[in-house]
Parts: structure tokens; sequence; C-alpha cells
């Protein structure tokens, strides 16, 4: 530098003064509660809905009882009201309220709602399932099948356990989704998780009970109707009469609807179902992207390996 040359007047940074940032809006929601139903409308099952609309409900409660918004909670607010939420619950099933919870947060990030992801900074804690001590033997399964309460509801066990299906897809069926196959046997089109369609094939001895049962009931109307008429059961409501047929039939009063499913999966591969059929009948993901696009064969469906002796009266 010559002498002739000025130091440049350097301006302190704490001089300048930061512009807030703000997010990029792509929604037209301006509260939570909009937010709310903007998410949910995204989702297709009407039982998914309501899950996550109650744990949303209960989440924002929650921060608003501390004067908090999704906009203003902090990621200690965050943490706390997700815990908040499993207060007194099974470790599963505050794995799930907390993945519920953060998706919301998630989507709210990703519209531009919030500035920050606070959901992201929160780990969730899984709980261990031991599927072992979850699966029903054949004897037990037979013997749930028998102890019944009614008609409707032996046919709902043998369908749930031919079929492999959840619960939800299980009381979602409808008549159109029935449709009469060779050799006896129906096929039923499942709605499982993503909205992935997948198709079933049922063994004969549960197709012709299924097909009988039916009557003159529209297309538009549920497999496995409420006692109120015209309406599907409830989850809950299977879950129920599956402990009450466990009670009188002696069979493990854990049991829900979900362990058919892993009785299918179990006794199927034990009879010697191909791995991939059994995958493909039960919906399952797998760690390779394409397997959310597989759907069922319904002419290697595992379900036909089970043991048909079970379903006999």
């Amino acid at each position: 530098m010559s002498r002739d040359d000025k130091p440049t007047a350097l301006v302190p940074i704490a001089a300048v003064e930061p512009s807030p940032l703000q997010p990029v809006s792509h929604t037209r929601a301006s509260t939570d509660a909009e937010l709310v139903a903007s998410w949910l409308a995204g989702m297709h099952s009407e039982i998914t809905r309501a899950k996550f609309a109650a744990t949303a409900d209960r989440f924002l409660t929650l921060l608003a009882d501390r004067g908090l918004t999704l906009r203003t909670a902090t990621v200690e607010d965050v943490r706390e009201a997700i815990e908040g939420l499993g207060d007194g619950k099974a470790a599963s099933s505050r794995a799930q309220y907390a993945q519920r919870a953060k998706s919301l947060l998630s989507y709210a990030h990703r519209l531009g709602y919030v500035l920050f992801n606070a959901g992201a900074a929160v780990r969730v804690k899984g709980g261990t399932v031991d599927r072992a001590k979850r699966i029903a033997s054949e004897t037990e399964i037979a013997l749930l099948i028998r102890a019944a309460p009614t008609r409707r509801d032996r046919l709902l066990i043998e369908v749930g356990y031919a079929g492999g299906l959840r619960v939800s897809e299980l009381v979602a069926l409808r008549w159109s989704d029935v449709l009469p196959r060779d050799n006896g046997r129906v096929q039923v089109s499942v709605r499982g998780k993503g909205d992935k369609l997948r198709h079933v094939l049922l063994p004969a001895v549960v197709s012709r009970s299924l097909l009988a049962s039916r009557g003159d009931a529209p297309d538009s109307a549920p497999v496995f109707p409420s006692r109120k008429g015209g309406e599907p059961l409830l989850p809950r409501a299977v879950n129920r009469m599956l402990k009450a047929a466990a009670n009188k039939s002696g069979v493990n009063a854990d049991i829900s609807a979900h362990w058919l499913r892993h009785a299918h999966a179990s006794h199927s591969l034990k009879r010697g179902a191909d791995v991939v059929d059994v995958k493909e009948t039960l919906g399952h993901a797998n760690i390779a992207t394409t397997s959310i696009y597989l759907h069922a064969s319904p002419e290697n469906s595992s379900g036909l390996k089970l043991d048909e002796g079970v379903f006999f009266r």
C-alpha cells in the first residue's frame, strides 16, 4: 500500500442488521388446524386419517396448553409434547404417535408453513416386538375359528387368516372387491399401506363360504357389516370379538387381528410357500425400492399352501 492510499473503511459486522428469514409458503393454510386438514386430505384410507387426526389433535392441544403453535414451538417444546403423546402407552404405541407427529411437522416444513422442522431433531425410540410370541399355532387358529360367536365373525377370521390381511384391509372390503376365479376360488382386491393395490387369491374352502354369505348385497356393501347394517365393522370391534373367541376357546388372550397375519406368514412358509409369494400376498415392503410396486400373483397365492383342514366344519 502506497502512502497516498487510504485504508478502506470497514463496516462492523454487528452494525449490519440481519434480515429475518421467511419461509416460502406453498399452502393456503394460515392456522395449525388448516394445515392439519391439508395434511389429512392427502391420506386415502379413512382409518389412517382417523388415527392421524386424533394424534394431531392431541399434539396441538399439548402445545396449546403451553401457549404454543407449530410456528412458535422450539425443538424442546416439540420433544416434550411428543413425550406427552405416549404417556402411559406401550413402547410400540409411543413410537407410532411420535412418527405421526413428526410426519405432520415434516409436512409443515416441506410446504413452508414453518421455517424449521423441529421434528427432525427428535429421536424416536421404537418398541421391541417379539414376533415369535405373536404367532398362534394352526391348532389355535382352528379353535379360534370354531369359537367365533357368529357366522360373520367366523368368516372374518377365515378370510383374515387365509389372506393374511391387515385388520384395516379386512374391514374395508366391499363386495366389488371380491371376484370369482377358477377352481372355486375368489380373488380379493386389497388397498394396503401407501394406497397400493394388491390381489389375493383365497383357498376354495374359504371362497365358497365367502360367496355363500353375500346374499343379495350390492357391490357397494361391506363384506363384513356391523350390526347397525350398511356400515363396515370397526377394527376395535374385530379385536373385541377375537378376544372373546380366544377366552372361549382357551387361546392366548393377548391375541389381536394382526396375529392372524403373522400366523398366515409363518404357517404358509412352513408348508413350503415361496417367500416372494408370501411377501406379495401380505403386501410387505422390501429394502429394494421397486418392491413397493409389486402385486400378488393370484395363481401363486401363499394362502393356497395353508392346511384346509383348519377351515372344515
